[in-house]
């Protein structure tokens, strides 16, 4: 039985694109306490090897290899993997809740709602600081993306924003 077939229509994502360990302190990485810790425990829990850690020690998912069971998500302590709708490749990558994370991240969402403001769509709710997208509204057209001013949500095909 093909193991896609079962978990046709979800893909795992890590919502945090590690930018805050791009700055480095003198004692080593500036971590976000709302973002991926490198911990290694979703990699454990996947059964498919999906997930690795990039260059940032933050962990990516191979969506050609996720099968979207969910494993990663029930296991991340920082609860910042969730399942998405595999078509819809429109996501935001991240997860702080603080207003003040621009001082230790330039990739953080800082809750300007620009994104909540040209979506045609209304799928966009920015709380928290931070956007949230709403797969069963969104049309995957990239307004968001393409307005998001520090790159925060992306277009994981790599049409309308770079490729992640």
């Amino acid at each position: 039985m093909n193991v896609k077939k079962k978990f046709p229509s979800k893909v795992a994502c890590v919502h945090c694109n590690g930018g805050c360990r791009a700055k480095q302190s003198p004692e080593g990485f500036v971590l976000c306490e709302y973002g991926c810790t490198g911990c290694g425990t979703c990699i454990a829990a996947c059964r498919f090897d999906a997930i690795r850690l990039n260059s940032y020690g933050v962990a990516e998912v191979d969506e050609s290899r996720c099968v979207g069971c969910g494993a990663c998500y029930l296991n991340c302590p920082q609860r910042i993997i969730h399942l998405r709708p595999e078509d819809n490749p429109i996501v935001v990558l991240c997860s702080n809740k603080d207003a003040r994370c621009r001082d230790v991240c330039a990739v953080s969402c800082v809750g300007c709602g620009l994104c909540e403001r040209v979506c045609p769509a209304g799928a966009i709710k920015v709380s928290e600081n931070r956007a949230f997208i709403f797969a069963d509204r969104c049309l995957s057209c990239g307004a968001c993306a393409m307005a998001c001013p520090r790159g925060v949500i992306r277009d994981k095909r790599g049409i309308l924003t770079r490729r992640i």
